[in-house]
């Protein structure tokens, strides 16, 4: 699986942490030049996929669920050596529409990456399709065995909207053997749509994004040590778009940095990654909307599966116990005119265990302590989760 992620996302910013797999298989570690294409059709396609079922329990709305949060598939064409397609699509919570029309689902089918690669040398390469944003670790990352807990993280869904694509053109390469860059102009977010505690979440356009207003985005991925990678990347972008290319009269720009870090120590895993965004003209949005959003997570896990137990059917097997705190400010700053919402300021501390019976299959528990201002908390959360990926 760490070759499918190299080839959607390279280049990666930090280790592919799977169970008994080096730190260091990671695209930083790789030409991004392919060998040279020939034989059948079938030396040319390349498949691929991964899909989470997951057990939610609370109190209050939502109670107890179990869900088939998403199916992917991905598929991959080599035209030459140097053209390269990547596509996937994505089902998510399995129902979209009755087959008469008449009851409609909350799930969606959605193309989430396309793109084509034309790959030149190490240092540089061109990319033009539907791609990931190269913000912070989980967006580009984010198959179910390459992160601990059920659910992306608080940071992940709110600060940096995983899964969040962009359509546009781009360039990515290495400057040297630990040191990747990325650099992208597409589509940006619809201002309308943001607000006062979804943050930009609710702005992504994900069908045919306007581009009146468009983003530059960017990513320097060193490799600072075997085990340690650290990430920069920013995005800035104009908020007057909508969907077909309307308007929504928004006057305003949004600007991103984002810093991650990912590492071991032994049998230890480290992760933290923390963002500010800046919402210029704010104002014109309306509802509340903050002038700067903060938020970072922070994790941590450890290894707990002895080498002895590892034979037979378990020789690949592998288990990690996990806490996690993430922390969230959608309204951090404030136009003048603005009131404020408690709710807008959230944290989550998460504990749970992972176990991979094999590298790609994994088995999830969790449980979440939620919590923001407004006096009254959020519901307490209980996860299960049954993820894999090829």
């Amino acid at each position: 699986m760490c070759l499918l992620i190299a080839a959607l996302t390279a280049p990666l910013a930090a280790p592919c942490f799977h169970p008994g797999a080096d730190p260091l298989a990671s695209a930083l570690a790789a030409s991004p030049v392919v060998d040279a294409v020939e034989g059948s059709w079938s030396d040319k396609l390349h498949f691929g996929g991964y899909g989470e079922l997951h057990f939610n329990s609370q109190e209050g709305p939502g109670g107890e669920q179990l869900d088939l949060h998403r199916l992917v598939f991905y598929l991959g064409w080599d035209f030459a050596d140097w053209i390269v397609m990547h596509s996937e699509t994505e089902l998510e919570h399995a129902f979209i529409k009755d087959i008469d029309g008449d009851d409609v689902g909350d799930g969606e089918i959605k193309v989430e990456q396309w793109y084509f690669d034309f790959l030149f040398s190490d240092s540089f390469n061109l990319r033009a399709g539907r791609y990931l944003q190269p913000l912070g670790i989980v967006n580009q990352r984010h198959e179910p065995p390459l992160f601990f807990g059920v659910e992306r993280s608080l940071f992940d869904t709110t600060v940096i909207p995983t899964t969040w694509f962009s359509d546009g053109i781009g360039a990515f390469g290495a400057l040297s053997e630990t040191l990747n860059w990325e650099l992208y102009l597409g589509s940006s977010l619809d201002g309308s749509r943001i607000d006062d505690v979804g943050g930009i979440r609710p702005g992504r356009q994900e069908e045919r994004p306007g581009m009146n207003a468009p983003a530059v985005s960017g990513r320097l991925a060193w490799q600072a040590h075997a085990d340690w990678a650290i990430g920069v990347s920013g995005f800035h972008g104009g908020l007057n778009n909508g969907d077909e290319g309307t308007l929504p009269g928004v006057d305003a720009d949004l600007s991103i940095a984002c810093l991650d870090v990912d590492g071991r120590v032994g049998r230890f895993e480290l992760r933290a990654a923390g963002a500010v965004e800046f919402i210029d003209g704010a104002e014109s949005i309306g509802g509340d909307v903050g002038e700067r959003i903060d938020g970072f997570m922070a994790q941590v896990a450890h290894r707990v599966m002895p080498d002895g137990w590892r034979q037979g059917r378990l020789s690949e097997a592998d288990a990690a116990l996990f806490v996690r705190y993430d922390w969230v400010d959608t309204q951090a700053e404030l136009p003048a005119d603005a009131t404020e919402n408690p709710a807008a300021r959230r944290d989550e501390f998460t504990v749970g265990a992972s176990f991979w019976p094999v590298p790609d299959v994994v088995f999830k528990v969790d449980y979440q302590w939620r919590d923001d201002d407004t006096g009254d908390g959020l519901p307490e959360r209980f996860n299960m989760g049954l993820g894999w990926s090829f």
